[in-house]
């Protein structure tokens, strides 16, 4: 085992990215091929594995689940093996072509620069020996880490991996399709590949599809177009790099205080987040949005075709909704809306009615094969009892902090006069491009169906992101990534428009030099804020925290690994749970708790409360002189293992204790001591 931990997350994130087409390419390339998906048949290589990607993220999901939840995990790997088998004899037996123009070269590097790029900005970072360093993403993969965990170690839907009352509680009220590819990757990998390296693997893998899912969607849309395939798509993926003007806020922000607070820049205001960001975050947001992007393209797919062809290509449109539903909850709330918006269109067209019927199977499919999900999703409670969705105008916090004792609708009024500057901050280039594009395509909405559906569901999104907001957690979840599909609409105009810089004259746009300039400059201060906002996620926590916080981490991390490797996976490892976010039990541990707040979906509020007051007298107690008081707590809570850290007012009585019991690991930051009915390690007094 290499001794660096930096190293170790490269290998094990490696591994894990090399195993994940078992799950995310396989599966996609035989579907494909198999009912000749996209007319999948005829695509060269590099098309195939686009489109292999594409169908993977919008099949897997959704198959997976059915798989494991249904029968077991043991099915699902089995699954696994046959689509694999299924795609080496047919890889073997076609040999597909590769294309001549050499631009898809460039795409790979790209990619693989991608690939680099991302790992760096997820795994730990090791300094000095003794000084470990998460990234502020961190935040969030603490609960995504548990979840894939939780599934390797007991099934899907997996146990609540925070919540331990005398009996395993299954974790429903949360959309974790996700995470079941990572727990088969889990499996897979054995003791070279955990929960961490697989979740790391699936952002690599997002990222890869988001850019497959450009270049292809851009070759569907706008055909060869001269031969510039390539050339567009390089352009779609380079605008991933673009975002809003987000930069600007927050350095009048440092003007004002003096100082630049470390974190995630998107945090300024209700956030539009940047590609990388959202890739990096939420890949399982990013997944969702793909599968229903994929479930449209399949029903565009089938114009002209025969009624044998529409009906596979719409069935697996219903797979694809399926899928996302499973991925996001939230994302896919923004395709069932446009997906009716669009079939009134349709109807008012007379001339497309003969796909409402199909188009309306396709969402029986798609609630049929998510039923048993959804189900478990509306039963699982989230404790709130109240609706997950109100109506709000987008808030603004430039003006919020003024109207802290106002009205509501006063409140809703003043912030929808600021609505537009919102947006410009938020979408800067895009937003231009928007005027643009709409300006100089205004006569082609109705004679292009793709050009249709992309203003519906720009349309949509702009509606929903502006006056709908999730109320389960303090984030708006839904107003966040809602955006996503406009955002990828509004990146594709921004490629029309980007194309037209080198397109023959006769061909372009009229685009004034203050036009052009303007967009150029926009594009700078949009890279700029994502420049900025990657680097505040990587080095945030070692600039905020200093050295003392690289201790603990390490020493988290080495307390973690010492259980995870002598103690069998069903003990219950417990710390402290009044810190709020203990990023390390998430990130480390692999182990069930008593209760966390990392996953506390669908507990009661007061039952949790309750929890946590009665497990952290443990980590509470003063002048302790012997481990009796400690072990009864234990017993009380079917607590195994305890991690004490320095801030916790039991360390203090460590000196006395661990004269008592042998410590299964201890240093300057972190202790861990077995308790209760699991006293393994005794010294006499």
């Amino acid at each position: 085992m290499l001794s660096n931990f930096t190293l170790q997350d490269i290998l094990g994130t490696t591994l894990a990215f090399c195993l994940f087409p078992l799950v995310i390419v396989f599966p996609g390339y035989v579907s494909g091929w198999a009912f000749n998906l996209f007319e999948f048949r005829t695509r060269l290589l590099p098309t195939r594995f686009a489109i292999s990607l594409l169908l993977s993220i919008s099949i897997s999901p959704i198959l997976y689940y059915i798989a494991a939840s249904q029968f077991s995990m043991n099915m699902a790997l089995g699954v696994t093996a046959l689509f694999a088998l299924v795609f080496i004899v047919l890889l073997i037996y076609e040999k597909p072509a590769m294309p001549q123009d050499r631009l898809w070269r460039v795409f790979f590097w790209v990619s693989l620069g991608w690939v680099i790029f991302a790992t760096l900005s997820l795994v730990d970072l090791q300094f000095t020996g003794n000084q470990l360093y998460f990234s502020v993403i961190s935040f969030d993969h603490t609960t995504r880490v548990s979840i894939i965990d939780a599934m390797t170690r007991t099934g899907v839907p997996p146990i609540n991996p925070s919540y331990y009352p005398g009996k395993y509680v299954h974790l429903t009220f949360l959309y974790f399709f996700w995470y079941i590819l990572g727990s088969i990757i889990d499996l897979i990998g054995g003791s070279w590949v955990d929960a961490r390296a697989s979740l790391f693997a699936s952002v690599l893998w997002c990222g890869l599809a988001l850019m497959s899912l450009i270049a292809f969607y851009l070759r569907q849309r706008n055909g060869n177009h001269n031969g510039n395939v390539w050339k567009r798509a390089l352009i779609g993926v380079a605008s991933l790099s673009i975002t809003g003007l987000d930069i600007l806020p927050v350095l009048a922000g440092i003007i004002q205080m003096g100082r630049l607070t470390f974190g995630d820049i998107e945090l300024w205001n209700e956030q539009i987040t940047a590609w990388v960001g959202s890739l990096l975050w939420v890949p399982h947001h990013v997944a969702s949005f793909i599968a229903g992007f994929v479930g449209i393209m399949l029903a565009h797919s089938v114009y002209g075709k025969s009624r044998t062809k529409q009906f596979v290509a719409l069935v697996f449109s219903g797979v694809s909704f399926a899928s996302a539903l499973g991925l996001s909850v939230w994302v896919t709330l923004v395709f069932v809306l446009f997906w009716g918006i669009w079939m009134l269109f349709l109807y008012f067209q007379k001339k497309q009615r003969a796909l409402l019927l199909p188009m309306f199977i396709t969402g029986m499919v798609a609630l049929f094969l998510a039923g048993p999900f959804l189900f478990g999703l509306l039963s699982g409670g989230s404790g709130a009892g109240s609706f997950p969705i109100a109506l709000a105008v987008r808030s603004f916090n430039v003006v919020d902090p003024f109207l802290q004792n106002t009205s509501f609708l006063w409140q809703s009024l003043i912030r929808l006069i600021f609505l537009p500057l919102n947006y410009f901050l938020e979408l800067g280039f895009f937003l231009f491009v928007a005027f643009i594009w709409l300006r100089s395509h205004k006569g082609d909405f109705l004679k292009k169906p793709y050009y249709l559906a992309e203003i519906l569901l720009l349309v949509v999104v702009v509606v929903v992101g502006s006056f709908v907001r999730s109320v389960v957690i303090q984030n708006n979840d839904l107003g966040w990534r809602a955006w996503l599909a406009g955002q990828f609409v509004l990146l594709i105009w921004g490629v029309d428009v980007f194309s037209q810089f080198t397109t023959p004259v006769r061909e372009r746009l009229i685009l004034s030099p203050r036009i052009k300039y303007t967009l150029i400059l926009f594009a700078v201060i949009g890279i700029a804020t994502t420049v900025l906002d990657i680097s505040l996620l990587r080095f945030g926590y070692y600039f905020a925290y200093g050295p003392e916080a690289g201790h603990s981490i390490y020493s988290a991390r080495r307390t973690y690994m010492t259980i995870n490797r002598f103690l069998p996976e069903d003990v219950i490892v417990q710390y402290n749970p009044l810190n709020f976010i203990n990023r390390p039990s998430g990130l480390y541990g692999m182990h069930q708790s008593a209760i966390s707040d990392r996953t506390a979906y669908g507990i009661p509020q007061d039952e949790y409360s309750a929890k946590v007051e009665a497990i952290s007298k443990i980590f509470t107690m003063k002048n302790v002189q012997n481990w009796e008081p400690i072990d009864a707590l234990c017993k009380v809570h079917f607590i195994d293992v305890i991690l004490i850290v320095t801030n916790d007012p039991l360390w203090e009585s460590l000196k006395s204790l661990e004269k008592q019991r042998i410590p299964l690991y201890i240093d300057n930051y972190y202790a861990a001591y077995t308790c209760g009915d699991y006293v393994v390690l005794s010294r006499a007094p």
